[in-house]
């Protein structure tokens, strides 16, 4: 959607149609809390690369700790969640347009993975996953046609 002079049919937006769906009327603080409640297991944008040696997922999650991911492979599913807590002295904004909220992906992880040597790291608010391909799959193999 794009404000200025660009024109859109804003009756038609996500944001217009879920602001009409919320029964909020003109209370904006009632329409905040509908607007956090429909968002908040929002999940993240990912990248993910394939190279010869590995395949690579980088989630953008910024304003997290690393302490607040968890990463899990099980039946050649990738799960990755991030549990975020509240503070304890918790500000009241008079307004908040953002906030972190918690999040689960899964991918499905082809045969051709390593999944004992999968590594991770945090920086600069986006996750990098490195998923190492099995040593069976960097092989290359020439076919002969008969």
């Amino acid at each position: 959607m794009r404000f200025g002079t660009h024109r859109s049919n804003y009756s038609e937006s996500p944001f217009f149609k879920a602001w009409a769906n919320a029964n909020c009327g003109n209370d904006w603080q009632q329409w905040q809390n509908k607007w956090q409640e429909m968002t908040r297991d929002s999940v993240p944008a990912v990248n993910i690369q394939d190279s010869e040696a590995n395949f690579t997922i980088e989630v953008a999650a910024p304003g997290l700790q690393k302490e607040d991911f968890k990463i899990e492979v099980k039946n050649h599913q990738l799960t990755i969640w991030a549990e975020v807590k509240p503070a304890e002295n918790a500000k009241k904004y008079s307004r908040q347009e953002f906030s972190f909220a918690n999040f689960k992906r899964t991918f499905s992880l082809p045969e051709i993975v390593d999944s004992e040597h999968i590594t991770a790291k945090y920086v600069d608010g986006i996750l990098y996953v490195a998923i190492p391909k099995s040593e069976k799959a960097k092989t290359s193999k020439s076919v002969n046609i008969d």
